[in-house]
């Protein structure tokens, strides 16, 4: 066996392993979590639709104290900003302006997800996916993809009730809380069951 060979097949085995473990680790972390920090993650969903202009949809990511990525959109679609740590162009008070959030509001959401454990929080017009019924709490982005909690109003909700035929964990189930992970290189799961081990999404 050539050595390029032998290092092509360590190389190989290393990404596809760590896959796996990411993937197995971010299902049972993430219900960890949730059961640790229940009340703070519904006190943030709570503070997040409170504070949420009718009409305003956001996605709002940090990175430490940070703001990694901000984004705001009118639902006419006639005022739009994003912020993008990265880009030295763009502003973070593009998207507070159209939020009309004051600093104060936007450090008391900042304080909430930090409290929550939690990096982010989304709640966006998308009917396919809940739209204005649901609010999307991001726990970790690992590179692979991001692991998070889709919070709906109804815990009847139609995904609700195919992942609990689906065997999920009913813990998080009254709250109408659906635990998903997705993207890159690791196999998106949409909850654990009650061995802790990650149900696929159909």
């Amino acid at each position: 066996m050539s050595i390029s060979y032998k290092a092509s097949f360590i190389i190989i085995f290393l990404i596809a392993a760590t896959a796996v473990y990411l993937n197995l680790y971010n299902g049972r972390e993430l219900a960890r979590n949730y059961e640790k920090n229940r009340i703070e993650i519904l006190a943030l969903r709570d503070f997040a639709r409170e504070i949420r202009p009718r009409g305003v949809w956001f996605d709002l990511r940090l990175d430490g104290a940070l703001v990694e990525t901000f984004r705001a959109e009118s639902a006419d679609k006639n005022q739009t900003a994003d912020f993008i740590r990265v880009d030295k162009q763009t502003s973070v008070q593009e998207p507070l302006r159209i939020l009309g959030w004051d600093e104060q509001t936007f450090g008391e959401l900042k304080a909430k997800l930090k409290s929550a454990n939690v990096i982010g929080v989304r709640i966006w017009d998308n009917e396919a996916f809940g739209g204005e019924r649901k609010t999307t709490i991001y726990y970790r982005d690992d590179g692979f993809g991001v692991a998070y909690y889709e919070i709906f109003d109804d815990a009847s909700d139609e995904i609700l009730r195919g992942d609990k035929e689906a065997g999920c964990d009913d813990r998080f189930h009254s709250d109408g809380v659906a635990l998903l992970y997705g993207g890159g290189a690791t196999v998106g799961f949409m909850c654990v069951n009650k061995d802790g081990k990650n149900i696929k999404r159909r």
